[in-house]
């Protein structure tokens, strides 16, 4: 005897919905591999640096410094202007937004804004003034251009060699500095060829390293957001945090002048 079963409405169409469902899933394309960096010229990797760093005319920008050291620990809220690799300004105010000081510094001169006592002091006081606001005496002539992302004195520098590191990820470009003599290395992204860190030598001697983090778009540039400055031989740290950078928009002229006040 045959047994009949009743039809369920649309019964007939479920086996072309099944198929039709799993012709429709989506299967994922296979992530390719990057490709593996190769080793590069040293004068290919420098002439990059030297082309990117060409691009960087001024920066304005918003910061969170904090310095450490022995029996040091400071945080302060500046705003930090540089020009190229001649001329910086940083004004310094405590955590409650009250202003501790104005430093200036172009074409090798540098001076201070003293608001308490409304005056400009030179060098060599300078240098006493920041200790007292800052606790430190860090000389930010040196690192002017590393604020905007760059490398100190490039144009004094002379590529050397260059070698991947063992997993491939950052190139270690070896430089000297041939009007001091000192070896200056560069780590750079092998992806990206953006510079990570720069160490200056003198001899055995690491003067200082500096790291740069975090970067992000500021317009077409990628623009490193945190800056670590290690200044071995003091035994100090300097990290500066930016805020809402501003790149190549131009300067004032009067950016790095200072308000009529007396000057001692």
């Amino acid at each position: 005897m045959r047994m009949l079963f009743p039809r369920l409405p649309g019964a007939g169409f479920l086996p072309t919905l099944i198929l039709f469902t799993l012709s429709c899933q989506t299967v994922g394309a296979p992530v390719l591999p990057r490709p593996e960096p190769k080793i590069l010229p040293p004068f290919s990797l420098f002439q990059h640096l030297e082309t990117r760093q060409s691009d960087f005319r001024d920066v304005k920008t918003f910061a969170r410094t904090k310095i450490f050291g022995k029996r040091l620990n400071q945080s302060f809220r500046q705003v930090l202007i540089a020009r190229g690799d001649d001329a910086i300004r940083i004004d310094t105010f405590n955590l409650f937004r009250q202003s501790l000081g104005v430093l200036i510094s172009e074409g090798g001169r540098t001076f201070m804004y003293d608001p308490e006592k409304n005056r400009i002091i030179r060098e060599p006081e300078v240098w006493n003034m920041m200790r007292l606001i800052m606790g430190s005496n860090i000389d930010f002539r040196e690192y002017i251009r590393v604020f905007s992302g760059g490398i100190p004195r490039l144009t004094h520098l002379k590529p050397i060699a260059v070698r991947l590191n063992p997993d491939k990820t950052f190139y270690h470009l070896e430089t000297t500095d041939t009007g001091t003599g000192e070896r200056v290395d560069i780590e750079i992204d092998a992806y990206t060829l953006l510079p990570k860190t720069i160490t200056r030598m003198r001899g055995v001697l690491e003067l200082y390293r500096v790291r740069w983090y975090d970067y992000r778009k500021v317009g077409p540039w990628d623009f490193a957001h945190r800056i670590v400055i290690e200044l071995r031989n003091r035994d100090e740290t300097v990290t500066i945090k930016y805020s809402d950078p501003v790149i190549n928009h131009g300067l004032g002229p009067d950016v790095f002048r200072f308000a009529p006040v007396s000057m001692e």
